[in-house]
């Protein structure tokens, strides 16, 4: 006997076949010992038996069939409505920040993203979302949502009163309808969160802090900041310097612009934040640093990306424009974003002169992450008692030589030698013919003023071997320091054969070569030594093949 069995409209329908259960959605509907079967039924029964076997399998027929209904259709994606506000994210500055709260599970798979708008108009538009410190965010560019004036006062930082909307847009990377995908939510008036970290390491704390900055007569917000001396940092030449956003960092070194005094050049170092639009301003920084590995030239950080915290430079030796060795805070909004181009530090400096942009206030309130240190660098600027006069105590003021390294004798005239040669031994000629050595030492530097004759056309080479009298002498000449042709802005320094530490290495120097060859090396690759002698100059040629000669020698 041949029966049937359906269940609900939610349950697979099935069927019997020779005692066994059979699904209805197999291949092809009925199988073959079914289809069969009802053939053979259909031929051998009459009447009504017929007719109720037919009626049997029009059901099973239709149970197989695939149903249509409204009520399996998938439903669109639902979403309620979010929460948002302006927060600060450390060197981010200020971002919008969005808390939905509905399930989690609304929002797997949506790309959100975000434009702000104020007064009606776009300010920025098409913001990804990011993963802020557990929260979905969306980076501002703080310098768009302020202006700066050009007053009699140098210019302030205008923050407008206009609240900012966020249009937030969710969608699927298919395309499919999101209901509620698009909300427009209410975030108040843009707010200057704090993005600043420390410049210094953390145990260097500031003694002074100065704010009276004016140009052609007009104020504007800048800091310098006088670090408390140290027995690490007792000179406060060589303080490291930190980066304190994350960015681009340009260096731009000032020209002299007081010839009469003769001191270095002014280093600026520059970073651009391209997550808020501000430019920082770190002037007065020296030549070289360290960056953790080794000493190397400031110059070699343009253009280079930096994180905050990172070693960006030290603090310089007292310059033209500086009575005491410090670091000068300067924070403003360039006219135009930099490309990474070859000019754009001398753009961003020359930015940072012009008081339409330049003079963001901000500075002088929450512009660092601690806000403790806000308020004691307001404090101390507000004082009366100014930098000039804080007791400093046993500082000691490094002392700089007010000599330009170009390769003229006009600085040395007063000098006498410390070596002389005969003049014309040279088995080159002209050529490398030695005939005077004259040596100076600041606090920062050793200089060295070289007569030889005319520069020589092709490589050549000068081995100075110096005694400096350290406490690990070895041999009557501790030190050989050599100088190359082809290495404008290096020299290298070694201990004499037979030393501990004969090992050569190479850092960063200036020289130049006109009427004489100038030479300014920093007394810290040299282990800053209190005193120097000159023993001997060695003169080196390299010919087209490769092949060395010395010239001559001056002991």
């Amino acid at each position: 006997m041949y029966n049937y069995h359906s269940g609900r409209r939610s349950q697979l329908a099935a069927y019997v076949v020779g005692g066994n259960w059979i699904n209805c959605k197999a291949k092809n509907g009925l199988p073959p010992e079914a289809r069969r079967n009802a053939f053979e039924m259909t031929s051998l029964k009459k009447g009504a038996l017929w007719f109720l076997i037919s009626m049997v399998l029009a059901a099973l027929l239709a149970g197989c069939l695939p149903r249509n209904s409204a009520s399996s259709e998938a439903k669109p994606r639902a979403l309620r409505d979010f929460n948002a506000a302006l927060k600060g994210k450390g060197t981010h500055g200020t971002v919008a920040c969005v808390e939905y709260p509905g399930r989690r599970a609304d929002l797997e798979g949506l790309l959100l993203k975000a434009s702000l708008s104020r007064g009606g108009e776009i300010v920025e538009g098409g913001i990804p979302a990011e993963a802020m410190d557990g929260e979905i965010c969306f980076e501002l560019t703080d310098a768009k949502y302020v202006s700066v004036s050009g007053n009699l006062q140098g210019g302030l930082l205008i923050i407008p009163p206009d609240p900012l909307t966020l249009l937030l847009e969710a969608s699927t990377p298919d395309g499919e309808a999101v209901q509620n995908g698009s909300q427009a939510l209410s975030l108040g008036p843009y707010v200057q969160f704090p993005f600043l970290r420390w410049i210094f390491p953390t145990e260097v704390k500031p003694a002074c802090v100065a704010d009276g900055h004016t140009r052609e007569g007009l104020f504007y917000p800048a800091w310098d900041i006088i670090p408390e001396p140290s027995p690490k940092y007792p000179s406060l030449v060589g303080t490291p310097l930190l980066a304190p956003v994350d960015g681009t960092a340009y260096v731009w070194l000032l020209p002299n612009e007081d010839p009469a005094r003769r001191f270095d050049t002014v280093n600026a170092v520059m970073i651009y934040s391209p997550d808020t639009g501000f430019v920082v301003d770190l002037t007065h920084a020296a030549d070289i640093y360290f960056d953790g590995e080794a000493w190397v030239m400031l110059k070699l950080l343009n253009g280079q990306k930096v994180s905050a915290g990172s070693p960006l430079g030290v603090i310089g030796p007292k310059d033209h424009a500086s009575s005491i060795p410090h670091v000068h805070l300067q924070v403003f909004i360039p006219a135009k974003a930099p490309s990474n181009q070859p000019d754009d530090n001398q753009a961003l400096y020359a930015a940072s002169t012009q008081n339409a942009t330049a003079n963001v206030d901000a500075i002088k309130q929450r512009l660092f992450l601690d806000q403790g240190l806000n308020q004691r660098l307001l404090l101390l600027a507000s004082q009366f008692l100014g930098c000039e006069g804080y007791p400093w105590g046993e500082l000691l003021i490094p002392q700089q030589l007010a000599l330009v390294v170009d390769g003229n004798r006009e600085d040395w005239a007063n000098d006498e030698p410390v070596l002389s040669d005969k003049s014309g031994d040279s088995t080159a000629g002209e050529t490398m013919d030695i005939r005077a050595l004259s040596m100076k030492m600041d606090d920062n530097y050793l200089y060295l003023l070289l007569e030889a004759g005319p520069r020589p056309a092709g490589r050549w080479g000068l081995d100075f071997f110096m005694d400096f009298k350290a406490p690990n002498a070895c041999g009557s000449s501790e030190r050989s320091i050599k100088v190359w042709s082809d290495e404008p802005g290096a020299f290298t320094v070694g201990s004499v054969d037979g030393c501990p530490d004969s090992k050569p290495q190479t850092y960063p120097a200036l020289f130049a070569w006109a009427d004489a060859l100038e030479v300014r090396i920093p007394l810290v690759y040299l282990n800053n030594p209190s005193e120097a002698r000159a023993i001997s100059v060695k003169g080196i040629l390299v010919d087209g093949q490769g092949r060395f000669s010395y010239p001559d020698y001056m002991r």
